[in-house]
């Protein structure tokens, strides 16, 4: 049976209880699922539309989401992408609103640079605030002749510095234009992803060919299945989902769905400015 969408008040009532102790576990779960859908959304659906190499360097291209959660509104999204010389700039950003933004304010942004020819990463500058704790930021710069990544971090009052190897991983937003660059989508493909917090790997596997009927009109697409697992610690799946982008030459990111622990989340292209 499909899931009903939420309604603003009753999400807003079911807040209120959970806060006040009822189940402030599955309160903090639905927490975690919401920041960590945030975080995973900005990446994947960062398979976005790489700037042709003739096109002039002023010229930026838009797409903007919605996300809703089991049906109803719960947040919107946009990402830039532009050429400057011989190097990409992308910045992808998130806002909570409707009914997650009942349970917790969330906003995220990420600003990545790496290079159109190799898409070795040059720098990556991830935000996240929240009105549950203190705001995080990390920034990542990638020195491919030493072949280490300096890491800056800060989460309210606590700093930190640290270099670490970076030889064959991405950060998420060059590797997800890695794996949108391939030709062919039906071979499986994986990319190793350091963002500065850890090492995971991207499983994709082609699923199907698919039409989707969305706001922009009717697309024909392709089906990936998307997985997300830790490559330090108990090396546990983060998360899974599935991806439709164009069947074209743009290969644009059309819609997102994820199933973390409540409900379906899912991202939809509302509008791309090219």
């Amino acid at each position: 049976m499909a899931s009903k969408p939420i309604s603003n008040a009753a999400c807003g009532l079911f807040n209120v209880a959970l806060k006040k102790g009822k189940n402030l576990k599955l309160y903090r779960a639905i927490q975690n699922a919401g920041r960590l859908f945030f975080a995973a959304a900005i990446f994947l659906a960062c398979f976005s539309v790489l700037v042709p190499e003739g096109q002039t360097a002023d010229r930026t291209e838009i797409l903007r989401y919605v996300v809703t959660w089991n049906g109803s509104q719960a947040g919107h999204g946009d990402i830039a992408t532009k050429r400057n010389g011989r190097i990409i700039d992308v910045t992808a950003q998130a806002v909570s609103d409707g009914v997650l933004k009942a349970i917790t304010e969330m906003w995220s942004r990420i600003q990545a640079t790496f290079s159109d020819k190799t898409f070795q990463p040059l720098t990556y500058n991830y935000a996240f605030r929240s009105n549950l704790g203190s705001p995080e930021l990390v920034a990542l710069t990638f020195d491919h002749k030493t072949k280490l990544v300096n890491v800056d971090k800060v989460k309210g009052k606590e700093k930190e510095n640290h270099a670490e190897q970076c030889a064959g991983v991405y950060d998420p937003i060059s590797a997800a234009f890695l794996l949108r660059n391939r030709k062919d989508f039906t071979k499986p493909m994986f990319v190793d992803i350091y963002d500065g917090k850890g090492k995971s790997r991207l499983f994709v596997t082609y699923l199907g060919n698919d039409r989707l009927n969305l706001q922009t009109g009717q697309h024909p697409a392709v089906c990936l299945n998307l997985r997300l697992v830790k490559l330090h610690g108990d090396k546990s799946e983060v998360g899974t989902g599935k991806l439709w982008i164009s069947d074209d030459e743009a290969r644009i990111p059309l819609v997102l769905t994820s199933s973390p622990i409540v409900g379906t989340i899912r991202f939809e292209l509302v509008q791309a400015q090219l």
